[in-house]
């Protein structure tokens, strides 16, 4: 048991790469050095003021990274059937290192574009492939914890990051290029982590066992559960792999087609999960954390320091609940819970934040509080869970392509918003309207999960076929008869 966590582990650096990539453009964009740079400040009677282009390039720059991300998802939906799970998370990792490389040597605005979509396609890819090889080497009694180490994997890197990113703000001069430089390619070292990590972990078993490794498959599933290949329960649930292998191909080939018509319950459930993960507000408060603090009225230091600190250590350390809550208590009630409590956390940040603007300035700190308890509920519930249900719900046949369109849902909307949100939020003259928006999105999730998202608590991934209409009994003659 203790090789299967250290194995998800190795795999969840994946996860470590997205969050310190985050948590890096973050403070990067408050960084005048970075700034001054690309034209996006200037400074005016002794003070930086945004120039017109402020607004565009910093849409851009978060927004290509995440439309890279989209195209990662969709090869590697397709490519992670032939080339492995492992080998793929591998090359994830070495794109991810060319992006930062390409990055922190920008000398123009294209370059450090591409930079950030050479990223997004690393981030992309490792987003559609450890959910599915935790999912696929993890026992059924703590899939749901192993396959939430993906998400917090991505808190610890947000919070690495800006740590590590809060050192270079203070120590180096911020009238000097280096600093954002430095930032950016301090992306290389998680890179190199998780490539020198993911070469000595095994392949996925069934993976393995798709493409007729029995004896290595078989093997990989002893040591996961540190037992012998003799062992009964190994046997059993080799067993069932080939038995569920067997089943599918009587089936035919796995096609886009048999996703959509034949499993088209699941990828709806896939897709809105991750639609509504997105529609949380969650990426907004991390991409434009400084603006967001800064409209609220804070000084400068705080805002690009000591709330994004304080944000991504609460983001990390929240997620502890949600892996020890779901596969104890489920993960609809879970999304039920988590919907229902970002909704009221938003609500009162909209009072907040209006209260404060007509009255007393001071009420801001409940604003504050507001965000706070918010990343509370969105990191132990709709942030681990809806990766971990992903990764479980569909049949192997189709596994990686389901995960894929999902991902790519997920990485499409968070482009959408994360390029509107700062022309709305402009639009809008920063007034706290949006926090409006994004609280009765919360409550409609909530309802979204207690009614159309099925329970997968305890279940094999070859029994949660069961729940989404497939005749199991069927499925047992079919392999009687084989």
């Amino acid at each position: 048991m203790r090789y299967a966590w250290l194995v998800s582990l190795s795999a969840g650096m994946g996860g470590f790469l997205f969050g310190y990539e985050v948590g890096v453009i973050g403070q990067v964009l408050g960084m005048t050095s970075f700034l001054r740079d690309f034209d996006m400040a200037v400074i005016q009677d002794g003070v930086w003021v945004n120039t017109e282009n402020y607004t565009n390039y910093s849409s851009w720059i978060t927004s290509s990274f995440l439309f890279g991300c989209v195209v990662g998802a969709g090869i590697f939906s397709v490519a992670a059937d032939y080339l492995g799970r492992k080998y793929s998370i591998l090359i994830g990792g070495c794109t991810f290192f060319v992006g930062g490389i390409m990055q922190a040597a920008s000398s123009s605005f294209a370059l450090l574009l591409s930079g950030r979509s050479v990223s997004g396609v690393a981030i992309g890819t490792v987003s559609v492939v450890v959910p599915l090889y935790i999912a696929e080497t993890a026992p059924p009694n703590s899939r749901g914890a192993l396959t939430s180490v993906y998400q917090l994997m991505i808190t610890f890197g947000i919070f690495v990051a800006t740590s590590i990113n809060s050192i270079f703000i203070k120590t180096i001069d911020n009238s000097l290029s280096i600093e954002w430089r430095v930032a950016l390619a301090a992306q290389v070292v998680p890179a190199i982590i998780l490539v020198s990590t993911v070469v000595f972990i095994p392949r996925s078993p069934r993976w393995l066992c798709e493409r007729g490794y029995h004896s290595e498959g078989l093997g990989v599933i002893a040591k996961l559960r540190g037992t012998s290949i003799h062992d009964p329960s190994v046997i059993a649930e080799y067993d069932d792999i080939q038995d569920n292998i067997e089943f599918e191909r009587t089936i035919g080939d796995s096609s886009w087609r048999e996703l959509f018509v034949k499993n088209y319950s699941r990828a709806i459930v896939g897709v809105m999960n991750q639609t509504f993960q997105q529609l949380t507000g969650m990426n907004e408060i991390l991409y434009y954390s400084s603006t967001i603090f800064s409209q609220m009225g804070f000084e400068h230091a705080d805002t690009v320091i000591a709330f994004p600190l304080a944000n991504t250590f609460i983001n990390f350390v929240s997620t502890f609940p949600g892996m020890w809550a779901v596969d104890r208590f489920g993960r609809r009630p879970l999304l039920q819970w988590g919907g229902l409590i970002m909704g009221i956390a938003h609500a009162l940040v909209f009072a907040f934040l209006t209260a404060a603007n007509n009255t007393d300035h001071s009420l801001a700190w409940g604003a504050i509080v507001a965000i706070f308890i918010f990343l509370i509920a969105f990191s132990s519930t709709w942030g681990p869970v809806v990766w971990s249900y992903q990764a479980e719900i569909y049949p192997l046949r189709i596994r990686a392509k389901g995960i894929g369109i999902s991902t790519m849902t997920n990485w499409a909307w968070n482009a959408m918003i994360a390029w509107g949100f700062p022309h709305v939020y402009a639009a809008l003259n920063y007034e706290p309207t949006v926090y409006c928006i994004f609280s009765a999105l919360c409550f409609l999730m909530a309802a979204w999960a207690a009614f159309f998202v099925p329970e997968t608590r305890g279940l094999t991934l070859e029994e949660i076929d069961g729940l989404f209409g497939v005749d199991m009994s069927l499925q047992r003659r079919v392999i009687r008869k084989l």
